[in-house]
């Protein structure tokens, strides 16, 4: 096949047939790339070539103004319309049937789109055409958007298939054509990869950079042509080099009509096979756009029942922290490790919602009614607290007073105060002549009473066993294991508050848990049968 872009200068694929053809053609905006372009692919269609295009803007529907098997995907003067999902089946029906494809992109806004339509569209291509293997020209408008040299996120994977066509391409029949006017920002795998290029005009610095640059290619190439040669090349004049050198080409007028101003085609009717590739494709799309509206519909209407149902589970996340902080206190560890799980299976979106709503309406109000407890314990603990200040106040006063009645030079010797004394009768003795004070804190005896589960408890003073920290659990366990029965926990642990009143017990916060000690002196304060005998 013989590419003719002048009368004195061809391109014969049979000269490339052992290493592939590819071509860039490189030229600022306005100087003919187009032009070039089109008698390139014009020259494959007249002689029963199959091309497929891919451009950003309108501009190659014009072909369809002279040749029957052209097909616009995308763009305004569409034959299918673009839907980003379709790519394997666009490739699909111009590999099968030999449709000639111009694809269209600028029917997607942003150009994150259209680079990963794009990469996927040239990936389908490169599979598919390692089953086809149908020769075919594939011409690549603005190159270096979809290759540039400095790539990012959004562009790696669309360079990355175009590398792979401009290395690989030949061995399956794939003859890429590089089309753009900014080689500097065109990345130098792909195009150094080609082995035909049409330098035209450029008199841009950055176009002309030798580090980036018209001249950075043609010194990395060793081709011998000078900057000069460049600036000084008119409209459609381009500087040819190919395996057998450098030529100077005057590149000859399309057939078709430019379609950079879009004009009106009137495109000449469809081949019996195209339009029959036309039809199935056209309903393959209208079915799947059909399916996706649907599918769109259910997701809005699931994702809908899906924040709902996530409403109801941070609620009831909610209520499960309020019951294993709860369920600390009244039910002791073992229930908290339950309700641990619970949580956790909560967060999991393992409960089934319907049926813990019904159950959190239930701990609600066993809730409000152990909050309720609380409250009234708190109440009475502060009143409690506020009556041992009282009575502080009133010792300070006293040891105030005592102080004023002696002689300064007379030692005097007084208890320092103590908050947790204060509700314990006290009394003042004075001994013989000699002006010192003893405050004596005299605490009654206790004595044991088995029968109650008070009386037990002290029993377990008595016996040491809160000689080293205890929590509310292993408590309960001894006495389950003294008396044959496991006691209540909010018993029990209402107990040993009032046994920490008492000043037989103190507890202390250990781990976010309350435990329980022996209080100085309790022993001795425990009358048990043992102690009377």
């Amino acid at each position: 096949m013989k590419l003719r872009l002048s009368e004195d200068y061809s391109i014969d694929t049979d000269d490339y047939r052992k290493e592939g053809l590819r071509i860039a053609i490189v030229a600022m905006s306005g100087h003919g790339k187009s032009n070039a372009a089109a008698d390139i692919i014009e020259d494959v269609l007249d002689q029963q070539g199959q091309t497929i295009i891919l451009e950003p803007i309108t501009e190659w529907h014009t072909l369809k103004a002279r040749y029957n098997n052209i097909v616009t995907v995308g763009g305004q003067f569409q034959d299918l319309p673009l839907e980003p999902e379709f790519a394997k089946e666009y490739v699909h029906a111009s590999l099968e049937n030999g449709v000639n494809l111009v694809v269209n992109v600028s029917d997607l806004e942003q150009e994150t789109d259209q680079r990963k339509f794009v990469a996927n569209f040239l990936w389908n291509l490169y599979r598919s055409e390692q089953k086809y293997r149908r020769v075919v020209f594939l011409a690549i408008e603005e190159a270096d958007t979809w290759a540039p040299q400095m790539w990012d996120q959004s562009s790696k994977e669309s360079l990355s298939r175009v590398s792979l066509i401009a290395k690989h391409g030949r061995k399956i029949g794939l003859f890429p054509i590089f089309i753009t006017q900014r080689p500097a920002d065109f990345h130098k795998s792909p195009l150094s990869q080609c082995n035909v290029i049409l330098f035209g005009k450029f008199t841009s610095p950055a176009d002309l950079d030798s580090k980036t640059g018209v001249m950075y290619v043609l010194k990395t190439l060793h081709i011998p042509i000078e900057e000069k040669d460049i600036i000084n090349l008119k409209t459609s004049e381009f500087i040819a080099w190919d395996i057998f050198g450098v030529h100077k080409v005057k590149v000859r007028k399309r057939s078709c009509p430019h379609g950079a101003d879009t004009p009106l085609v009137a495109p000449i009717p469809f081949a019996p096979g195209v339009n029959q590739t036309l039809d199935s494709l056209k309903e393959s799309i209208e079915k799947a756009l059909a399916a996706k509206k649907r599918e769109k519909s259910e997701i809005d209407r699931l994702t809908v029942q899906l924040e709902a149902a996530r409403g109801e589970i941070q609620e009831l996340k909610k209520r499960a922290d309020i019951k294993i902080s709860l369920t600390e206190m009244f039910k002791g560890e073992d229930a908290s490790k339950e309700m641990l799980d619970l949580k956790a299976k909560t967060e999991k979106g393992e409960v089934n919602v319907e049926k813990d709503l019904k159950k959190a309406q239930e701990e609600k109000e066993l809730t409000e009614k152990r909050i309720n407890f609380l409250e009234t314990k708190v109440k009475s603990l502060t009143e409690s607290l506020d009556r041992a200040e009282e009575d502080l106040k009133l010792f300070d006063e006293l040891t105030s007073v005592l102080r004023r009645m002696l002689p300064p030079e007379q030692p005097t010797t007084l208890p320092s105060a103590n908050i947790s004394d204060s509700n314990v009768p006290s009394e003042v003795m004075v001994t013989q002549e000699i002006p010192n004070i003893t405050v004596v804190t005299r605490k009654p005896t206790v004595q044991v009473d088995e029968s109650n589960w008070r009386g037990r408890l002290i029993l377990l003073i008595a016996k040491g066993y809160f000689d080293e920290s205890r929590r509310l659990t292993p408590v309960r366990d001894r006495l389950k294991q003294d008396y044959g029965t496991m006691p209540n926990a909010a018993l029990i642990s209402n107990e040993l508050v009032e046994l920490v009143k008492m000043h037989l017990l103190k507890r202390e916060q250990e781990g976010g848990q309350w435990v329980y000690m022996i209080y100085p002196g309790a022993k001795e304060r425990v009358k048990t049968k043992e102690t009377e005998a």
